[in-house]
Formats: structure tokens, sequence, C-alpha cells
């Protein structure tokens, strides 16, 4: 007999030993509890497995109708299914889909699925062994994620990325049969994360991450220093880890930039400081499917991003936000060239909202999501 959605009892492990804390310090909760609240409304129920222990409890009103199941988080990933099912057993036994958040940590699941028969979700923001190949030349490490990521993507019943040349790689390096594999991008709330026609720009340029090589800080600092040398100075405001990172702040006061530091801000703030600036900017060597760009298009700035993976899917060059490479002075040309033109501005920047609309909006992810689900428990 067919299942029903709402018959259905889904349960999505966190990303290995992060916390509820873990989003709450980052400014992630509303963001990402999201959809997840949506989906318990159409689901019999969903639960939640987070690697805070107690320290999680706090945080468990603000998940409104999804269950926690807050245990703590070992190394040795046995240990932690022994926690988990010495306190949540009936949960997870009753449970009819299992879902990862991404792959680190995804072990947990695939041990419960090969031994208590459920069915897998195997979901990814990101690709694991792309980042680790981008971050790190330790061989192991990289064999490690491609071997994680390989068995997690052989158990699933049906794996999902965020972008199709994700889906062609994992088809490919994976050899996994191409219906196995979904693509279900990262959503936008887009009645939050919206144009405020009324908000005074007091910023040029909104940079939103954390530090770190993959960003590219360093030259988007350098082209503003460039800037600063043709007589352009320019404002740029700064908001979350990278504010903390203290190389970075050596080089805003070695050039006396003019960069004001945000810090963590709470996701569904982000739209009231979005909206102060003129340009948003993501400089990156690579990203996933990155929420911020996606966010920032959807309050219809227009973006300026680098033309690597992850970010050239999402920005059409001139008609929904502008590419540029890496290096400092092709930044510093794409900054130039876009707070120099304000219909330029406005043009990207409405098509940026459209795009948006059209392909990431949360109605239209939760529509492809429980069409998995559905897909998933009836095989």
């Amino acid at each position: 007999m067919m299942r029903k959605k709402g018959d259905v009892t889904l349960t999505l492990f966190f990303t290995g030993g992060v916390s509820l804390k873990t989003w709450v310090e980052v400014g992630n909760l509303d963001r990402e509890l999201e959809l997840y609240k949506r989906l318990s409304k159409n689901l019999k129920e969903v639960n939640m497995v987070t690697y805070g222990g107690k320290r999680d409890r706090v945080y468990r009103k603000n998940l409104e109708e999804i269950n926690l199941l807050s245990t703590t988080w070992h190394n040795n990933p046995k240990l932690t299914i022994l926690h988990l099912l010495s306190k949540y057993s009936p949960q997870i036994y009753g449970s009819d889909i299992l879902k990862t958040n991404q792959i680190p940590g995804s072990e947990i699941p695939i041990w419960i699925k090969k031994h208590f028969g459920k069915k897998l979700i195997v979901r990814c923001g990101y690709l694991h062994s792309y980042f680790i190949k981008n971050q790190s030349n330790d061989q192991k490490a990289i064999n490690d994620a491609i071997q994680l990521e390989k068995r997690a993507f052989s158990y699933a019943d049906m794996g999902i990325v965020t972008s199709s040349w994700q889906r062609e790689l994992v088809i490919k390096q994976y050899n996994v049969e191409p219906s196995k594999i979904k693509v279900i991008p990262n959503y936008v709330v887009t009645d939050v994360f919206k144009p405020h026609l009324e908000t005074q720009k007091k910023y040029d340029l909104i940079f939103v991450g954390r530090a770190g090589n993959q960003k590219n800080i360093g030259n988007l600092l350098k082209a503003i220093h460039y800037l600063k040398t043709k007589n352009r100075n320019l404002s740029l405001l700064m908001v979350g880890g990278c504010c903390y990172d203290n190389e970075i702040k050596e080089i805003v006061n070695h050039y006396a930039l003019d960069v004001i530091f945000k810090g963590n801000v709470s996701s569904f703030d982000l739209p009231d400081i979005l909206n102060q600036a003129k340009v948003f900017i993501l400089p990156s060597y690579y990203e996933g499917h990155p929420k911020t760009l996606l966010e920032a298009m959807s309050c219809g700035l227009p973006c300026i991003g680098s033309d690597v993976n992850g970010i050239k899917e999402n920005i059409e060059h001139m008609k929904t936000g502008f590419l540029c490479r890496t290096d400092h002075a092709n930044i510093a040309n794409a900054i130039e060239t876009v707070l120099s033109d304000e219909s330029l501005q406005k043009t990207i920047g409405k098509n940026a909202r459209e795009s948006i609309l059209k392909k990431y909006s949360i109605d239209k992810i939760l529509k492809l999501e429980l069409e998995v689900i559905l897909e998933v428990i009836a095989k």
C-alpha cells in the first residue's frame, strides 16, 4: 500500500560534532530550522539528532514541533551510537527515514541503516572530498574523505546534492546510478530575505562569511587598498566569523582601510544588515552552494562573485550578478565597474531577486524534499 507523507517519521542527523549551540553561535539557527519546521507540519514526525548533549536542551523551544534527540559526540562513532541508542532507541527504531545534513558524521546513520534496515537519504550541501582536496595536501585526509563519501552514497537509498556539477561528479567518481542522485538546492526564506527599499545605504560593500583561505579575503582587502591608491575610498562591512580573525584585522590596520566588523548575527537579522550595503561580494576560490550569496541576491543586492564552482552556477554575468577572477586586480575592476554604474546595480539586483524567487524559494525546495521522501519510502 502506498505510504502517505503524514505517516512518515524522518530523523535528521547533524554534521559530526555539531550542536544546536553551534548553529546559535554562528547565527544559523533560524535559517537551518525553517525547512524542518515546515517538514514537521507535513510528516508524522521530525526528529533531530544533535551533538551538544544537555547543552542543546535550552534550545528545545526553538524547535517547535521538531523532536530533539541531543546526545554527546565521540570521535569513535560506535560510542556515539551507543549513547544515542541508550537514550533514544524508541525514536530511532520508529524512524522510517534517516537523513544526513552533511557527509561528515554520516557513519552513524549508515550503521543504523545497516543494522536496522532503515531507509537513508544522504544529503550534503557541499562535497566533503572536494573541499578537503582544495584545503589540504594531506593525502590520508583526502583518501579518508573520498572513502567516507563513497560509502555514504553507496549505502544511500537516495543522495541529495545542491547543484548539477556536484551531481555529475558524484555519479562519475562513485559510479552511482543517476536516478539515485537528486539536485535540491539550498533554500532562501524569501519573505524574510527581501529588499528594504526604505533602508539607507551606509556601506559600499558587504561580505558575509567565515575566515580561511577559501574565502579569498586577503585579495578582497588588497583590491580595496588598490582602489584607495587610485583615490577611491570604499567602506566594507564584514559580518560573520571573519570578524574574529587577527590576520584580517592586521591587513585592515596596515592599509588603514574603512572596514567595519559586525561579528556573528542571527540569520533572520541579516536582511536588515544586507540592505544597508550597495553591493555584496563573495570572491571565494571555491564554494558548494553558498547561502549568503543566495540571500543577498534575494534581498535585491547587486552581487559580485568569483567565476568558480559554486558561484558561477548562480550568477549570470551582467544579468543576475557580476563575475570576476580571484586575483585582486580583477576583484578591484569588478568593484569599480559595479559601484560606478547605478543602472547596472538596479538591473542585476532586480534580476537577482527574481532568479531566487523562481529557483530557490523555500516553498519550492520544501516541495522537492517531500517528493524525495515519498520516493524513498515507496522503494
